[in-house]
């Protein structure tokens, strides 16, 4: 029977958007908590990353990066699918996945780190799993990186006094598009959970959910999403495997492809176009907020050429499908305009690639920096 160590914390975006598909899937795992240690000599060595999760296999082999790892997931344990077998609900999951993952990770990052109240009891659990092992108290393990996450994903990100209401909403307006949803389904396709489902849990688990201002306001405001968190966590307990899905055909998808179309490709094409440039800074207004002095982040840019080569590849009776369900959002003129950074590759393999070996000098930067969004060892 195949194995797999899964490297991950408790507080990580998607170290729980990853559990809830293995959860789903009916995947063992062996859980490892990450400390400084096992992050200096197991994952960054071996995935070219101080970021979790990562998946370790009994043979040896480490895979890194949720997107493909739940497409590798999916077909080397098929049954419990969450990928949609057809081609026209895979490219509109996968293009939801995507938005959740690069587009709604920045509102989750900010009601995390933004307010006084969240960022210390957040930065008190880092500080706890992070000082394990080593000299340091957890304190003040717990303050370094407070103040780290709050100078990269807030000041570092856009956020400014003069957006930061805009940017607030952005959470609330979420809760109400997936509340609607979830008015007249027990997941968001239906009876079952799929991708759209593992993605959309990324943001609304370990950050909305369990993060006490966030969580508060979901079990406020959207007490249909607070119960699909805990409904999803625990999928793994129901029988739903040959349940069909929903075509999206739902008026209550509009909302998100909406948002997908006038903020989010938007943003990853200028952001494509200052990767392209060696600029490392832009500035945009996307969904109405003016962000100024994003970082240009090279992997963004081949999330823009993974989302176009995926729709390049769908059959022409499955585009047309397609460009009817998105017609008026922008998304599919979008897909089809030309692509900065074409050069890049787009993103298909779970595979983290050789072990690394690394100098002291190169454990000492990391262990202090961690590794940024574009470096590899």
């Amino acid at each position: 029977m195949t194995t797999y160590r899964v490297y991950l914390s408790d507080v990580s975006y998607f170290s729980g958007k990853l559990e809830g598909a293995l959860r789903a899937k009916r995947i063992a795992y062996e859980r490892v908590r990450i400390t400084p240690a096992t992050l200096l000599d197991e994952v960054l060595p071996n995935t070219g990353w101080m970021k979790v999760p990562a998946v370790r296999r009994d043979d040896g082999l480490w895979f890194c990066d949720t997107t493909p790892m739940l497409r590798w997931f999916d077909a080397e344990h098929p049954t419990r699918r969450l990928l949609p077998e057809d081609p026209y609900r895979a490219f509109l999951s996968g293009l939801i996945e995507d938005y959740c993952d690069e587009w709604q990770w920045r509102p989750a990052m900010f009601w995390r780190w933004a307010y006084a109240d969240n960022a210390r009891y957040l930065g008190s659990r880092l500080g706890q799993e992070l000082a394990h092992g080593t000299p340091h108290p957890a304190w003040a393990m717990g303050l370094y990186f407070r103040r780290r996450q709050q100078r990269i994903f807030l000041r570092g990100d856009g956020v400014t006094q003069g957006n930061f209401d805009q940017i607030a909403a952005l959470y609330p307006q979420a809760l109400g598009w997936l509340e609607s949803l979830l008015q007249k389904r027990r997941y968001l396709l239906g009876d079952r959970p799929s991708l759209v489902d593992i993605a959309w849990f990324g943001p609304m688990f370990r950050h909305y959910a369990q993060d006490p201002r966030p969580a508060a306001l979901m079990a406020e405001q959207a007490p249909s999403v607070w119960a699909w968190v805990t409904r999803l966590w625990n999928s793994g307990a129901e029988e739903w495997s040959d349940t069909p899905l929903e075509d999206f055909s739902d008026p209550a998808w509009d909302a998100v492809f909406a948002d997908l179309g006038t903020a989010y490709l938007p943003y990853l094409r200028d952001n494509a176009l200052a990767v392209a440039g060696n600029t490392r800074r832009f500035s945009g207004c996307y969904g109405g907020i003016n962000y100024p002095q994003l970082p240009a982040i090279r992997y963004r840019a081949r999330c823009l050429n993974t989302l176009r080569n995926s729709y390049q590849q769908l059959s022409v009776p499955v585009r047309t499908q397609v460009e009817v369900r998105l017609s008026g959002h922008g998304i599919v003129e979008a897909l089809q305009a030309e692509t900065p950074a074409a050069s890049l590759p787009i993103i298909e393999s779970a595979l983290a690639g050789p072990p690394r070996k690394l100098g002291l000098l190169q454990r000492l930067r990391f262990y202090s920096t961690g590794t940024p969004w574009d470096s590899t060892t």
